[in-house]
Formats: C-alpha cells, structure tokens, sequence
C-alpha cells in the first residue's frame, strides 16, 4: 500500500509525497513521561512549536492569544472575564 505525506496545501494547489514509515516496536516498557515525550518531539517535526505551559494563568493567557487570532479579533478584560 502506498503511503501519501501531505507537505503543502492552500486554495490554490496541494503538494505531496510518498513515504514509508518506520515501523518501530517498542520490547520494554515505556513510562507516561517517555510517552508524553515522543509525542510532543512527534509533533514538533510535523511542524508544531512547543510552548512551555506550567500554570493555569499560561494556559488561560494562550487560550485567549489564540482564540483573538483565529477570530481576528481582540477582547477587552471585561469581555475575557465574561467568556
């Protein structure tokens, strides 16, 4: 079976490739924190950025960031607090 790997899509066109993955079987156990780990350093090399996150106000403040750019739209304090 063929594989396709998505590299680039816009309106406009899509660019792809085909690709064997490596097939890996793991003979010992893996702790939750070594699992945590392949997984974040998976997405990294699919093209998503790390952020540091280690208290709710972090989270909450990346929530917010986040949802303002999606909606191209920017929330007063009084708004946030609200919602």
């Amino acid at each position: 079976m063929i594989n396709i790997d998505l590299i680039a899509a816009t309106s406009e066109n899509t660019v792809v490739t085909e690709y064997t993955p490596i097939k890996r079987r793991s003979e010992s156990y893996q702790s939750e924190a070594d699992l945590e780990n392949e997984f974040i350093h998976m997405l990294c090399e699919q093209g998503y950025e790390y952020l540091p996150v280690h208290k709710e106000a972090e989270l909450e403040a990346n929530l917010r960031l986040q949802l303002e750019k999606l909606n191209d739209i920017t929330f007063s304090d009084e708004e946030w607090k609200r919602f």
